[in-house]
């Protein structure tokens, strides 16, 4: 095949094997075929035909490609080529005439990515019925999901000089959490203006430990991923990474929320800069598709020393306490997390229970206060893990 956009298939081996055993019944071909297959089974999302997803997924899955509305003639042949030399093939057919075993039964169960439609878009172009239909369905998933071989995950991580899919994301949700109804009005009618390409602030979440800062961002991400939110996590020690981040999802068609948890600096910590000069930047440095957003057990969110409140002089001082005021600032929004009380730790577990088809009792609320006295306190992760805790009978 002689392609013009996807001409990484061109050179795909798994591609020359698939036309080798197609068009000269090259037994050893369909060997090396199979073997790659399976090596991609462990990264499928659907249970549709492996040789089918393998190529439109290699397709667009290809990093540096062209705005596909951009070259419409060219997809035009490219999708021609793609869909009569491989898609239309019946595949199992051809390895039933060569007494082989066929290509479905590489049966690995698919993973889960956190982006249901997008296996569905992937789906529907594994089944197009026309080379029309084909180019619709690409056209339509491009716009919705864009290409690159992240783009089938709501959730990245960078990791060893790279953005990589998080595989299994959490699933939390909004209703999942109880009460904080004013942060969550707040993230959700920020993220709503971010999506919708109205102006967005950076947001600071900052209190206690389990109070769901983290679980708040994604819940976030969750109600937004469909309409376009990825989450990029970034951990701290890699806070010196964040301007290839940037530049990697600059002016992408997707919006991106770079979420680094647990935020806090030493006095002398090179990354505190780093961040300041992205959160100085907005939309000049790093685009309009992306926001920071970042949670800290310190408001300040760089570490006040004894120096600095005894400083040998008052102007020195000031600036000191100055200074580590002024990262925290530097985020539009700040959103205080508060120890639940009492009776809002209750209503967490209450709730959490009721989901699991379990009323609340007296001694189910009596072994929860004894539960938080043992163990973390007042918190929605206590509450968690006293239900967890529960519901595996240890009670």
């Amino acid at each position: 095949m002689n392609l013009f956009i996807f001409n990484n298939l061109n050179s795909d081996k798994t591609v020359k094997n698939l036309l080798k055993f197609k068009n000269d019944a090259d037994a050893a071909a369909y060997y090396k075929a199979v073997r790659r297959l399976i090596g991609f089974s462990e990264r499928r999302l659907s249970r549709g035909g492996i040789v089918r997803e393998y190529i439109v997924r290699a397709m667009l899955e290809q990093d540096g490609l062209p705005e596909l509305e951009s070259v419409r003639a060219f997809l035009r042949q490219d999708t021609k080529l793609i869909f009569d030399e491989l898609l239309s093939v019946d595949w199992d057919g051809l390895c039933a005439d060569k007494g082989l075993p066929p290509f479905s039964k590489i049966d690995v169960p698919p993973i889960r990515t956190g982006l249901g439609g997008y296996t569905r878009s992937i789906e529907s172009m594994m089944n197009s019925s026309s080379r029309e239909a084909l180019m619709g369905a690409m056209l339509a998933h491009a716009e919705i999901f864009g290409t690159g071989k992240n783009s089938a995950y709501a959730a990245l991580k960078w990791e060893n000089g790279a953005l990589r899919g998080i595989l299994n994301a959490d699933p939390i949700t909004f209703d999942d959490l109880v009460g904080l109804e004013h942060q969550k009005k707040v993230l959700i009618a920020n993220t709503e203006s971010f999506i919708a390409g109205l102006p967005a602030n950076d947001v600071l979440l900052t209190g206690s430990s389990g109070t769901g800062k983290s679980s708040c961002v994604k819940a976030c991400l969750n109600m937004f991923k469909d309409r376009g939110l990825r989450l990029v996590e970034l951990k701290k020690p890699d806070i010196g990474e964040l301007e290839r981040i940037l530049s990697g999802i600059k002016n992408n068609m997707l919006k991106y929320i770079v979420f680094i948890d647990d935020l806090s600096f030493e006095p002398d910590d090179p990354g505190y800069k780093t961040l300041k000069v992205a959160l100085d930047g907005q939309a000049e440095s790093r685009g309009g598709n992306v926001l920071i957003y970042a949670t800290s057990n310190r408001r300040r969110l760089i570490k006040e020393t004894w120096s600095d409140r005894e400083g040998g002089d008052e102007i020195h001082r000031s600036e000191a306490i100055s200074e580590r005021k002024s990262l925290a600032e530097r985020f539009g929004i700040n959103l205080s997390f508060l120890t639940p009380t009492q009776k809002e730790y209750l209503s967490i577990v209450e709730d959490m229970l009721r989901r699991r088809g379990i009323a609340m009792t007296e001694d189910i609320r009596s072994s929860a206060l004894t539960w938080q006295i043992q163990y973390n306190g007042f918190s929605g992760r206590t509450a968690a893990q006293f239900v967890v805790s529960y519901m595996s009978g240890q009670k």
